[in-house]
């Protein structure tokens, strides 16, 4: 097969940059330590992000069916990779992060000339066209995907098991002749190759590496950049409302977050224990059974985006079903940890080994911070 290739490059790319990389790490500061204010145990080499965006590359430069906006979206990724990476290493202003994240964005715009120029029928009045607003309701989607995927990196393998399945649905919604999917298929053997060193398992504290702001807002961009390219202009393979069916889990994660920390007169970007993954942990699952559920319900939810798409589901009725289930997402996440605390009698807090140290301004979470109650 043409993938082949690629993903094997790219697979094996990202294994060998990240035990590469690893004893390197100290010598460049890119070390996780835990402190009053990180909950995981041990030093953590920072460089699984790093080792993504190299093994993508590699594996871009085997592939034969790459598309022309490939350039562009490595430039944009270099950009996002290299000032998260420092980052990872000093704690930059959320302004420098940010400022960041809308060049990337700017490069898919203007650069690959990908904008969403249009949202499907969202409201059963026919196809919603934005003129003007194109350029400014592109930005502020690509902006809301990378930090949903920044702020979801708090545990273990989640943020990369979850843009794994986004990446899965984008290559079957694709189709597998689509040069999209040749970038997807790429990036999936990436991921799979540094969850080999961050899921969650016994015994993993010995190879385990985060992959820091430097890879959380890398695989953002990777899934806004390609859901956005299946799902515009004439020769698109789904309607954009599809598309936003595959990351409804950390879309849905950012705006409660933002919602419930605006209500309680907090800035959005204040760290809090409030996210989905908190909010099972707190109930007493581990990492595993964290990264279980929600990846879990990232698949249901991406395969019914696909299944509607296959059966012809009007957007209209896909588009509120969608709002519906972001708007409960909270009290799903809550009622699983209901269930769970009552299935096994007690809630007690995950060892602090499991949990993951990097995330945006969200991963430097006090004892004292806001906890949602179960």
């Amino acid at each position: 097969m043409a993938y082949t290739a690629p993903a094997l490059t790219a697979l094996l790319g990202t294994l060998g940059l990240i035990l590469f990389l690893r004893p390197a790490a100290a010598l460049f500061g890119l070390i996780d330590r835990p402190d009053s204010r990180k909950r995981h145990a041990g030093d953590v080499p920072l460089v699984g992000g790093i080792a993504m965006f190299g093994g993508i590359v590699a594996g871009v430069l085997v592939a034969t069916g790459a598309d022309r906006f490939s350039l562009e979206l490595v430039i944009a990724s270099t950009l996002l990779v290299a000032v998260g990476t420092f980052d990872d290493r000093r704690n930059l202003h959320y302004a420098i992060r940010l400022t960041a994240q809308l060049g990337a964005a700017l490069i898919m715009i203007i650069g690959a000339n990908l904008v969403v120029a249009d949202v499907g029928a969202p409201f059963g009045t026919g196809i919603v066209h934005l003129g003007p607003l194109a350029i400014t309701a592109s930005l502020l989607i690509t902006l809301t995907v990378i930090n949903a995927f920044n702020f979801l990196d708090g545990v273990d393998g989640l943020a990369g098991s979850v843009a794994l399945i986004a990446l899965i649905a984008v290559a079957f919604a694709g189709g597998w002749a689509a040069p999209s999917t040749v970038m997807a298929v790429v990036a999936i053997a990436a991921i799979i190759g540094f969850l080999f060193f961050n899921f969650p398992r016994v015994g993993e504290n010995r190879v385990r590496t985060f992959m820091g702001d430097a890879g959380s807002t890398f695989l953002g961009l990777l899934v806004v950049w390609l859901t956005i390219e299946i799902s515009q202009g004439e020769a698109r393979h789904i309607s954009p409302v599809i598309g936003l069916w595959f990351a409804l889990v950390p879309i849905a994660d950012l705006f409660q977050c933002f919602v419930r920390r605006i209500a309680r007169k907090q800035s959005p970007t204040t760290a809090g224990l409030d996210h989905s993954h908190h909010i099972l942990l707190g109930a007493g699952m581990n990492s595993r059974q964290v990264v279980a559920v929600l990846t879990g319900l990232a698949a249901l939810y991406a395969g019914f985006g696909l299944v509607g798409a296959k059966a012809g589901v009007p957007d209209f009725a896909m588009f509120t079903f969608w709002l519906a289930l972001g708007a409960a997402q909270f009290w799903i996440v809550k009622s699983i940890a209901k269930w769970f605390i009552a299935r096994s009698g007690s809630a007690k807090p995950e060892s602090t080994e499991t949990t993951n140290g990097k995330q945006t301004s969200d991963n430097s979470i006090k004892p004292s911070d806001t906890v949602i109650k179960i």
